[in-house]
């Protein structure tokens, strides 16, 4: 099997820290501009694990959840900002999970 690369895309300060520990990336300003990079990500063979490091809209949230369901390759991991203020902020993708795991368990 040949081996597969980690590939990060998000915010430019993790890129950067990412890029020190040797792994390649792409910084994106907007959430706008991250339904087109994964979808062109998704389709180079040689990655074969994708870690998101930004906030992303609603629709790119259910779309990753999506994936990850269906095991497609590449693996998604996806950092969100654990720093954040106010948990509210975090609850679209905990409440975008919790709706995935009654899907699994039904």
């Amino acid at each position: 099997m040949p081996e597969q690369k980690i590939y990060a895309i998000g915010e430019e300060e993790i890129i950067l820290m990412m890029g020190l520990l040797g792994i390649e990336g792409t910084v994106l300003n907007k959430p706008e501009e991250f339904s087109n990079e994964f979808n062109s990500l998704k389709k180079d063979t040689s990655i074969g694990m994708i870690i998101i490091a930004m906030d992303l809209l609603n629709n790119d949230i259910q779309n990753l959840i999506e994936h990850k369901l269906s095991k497609e390759k590449p693996f998604i991991f996806y950092l969100p900002d654990i720093f954040k203020s106010k948990l509210e902020d975090r609850t679209v993708f905990l409440e975008e999970i919790f709706k995935s795991i009654g899907k699994i368990i039904k």
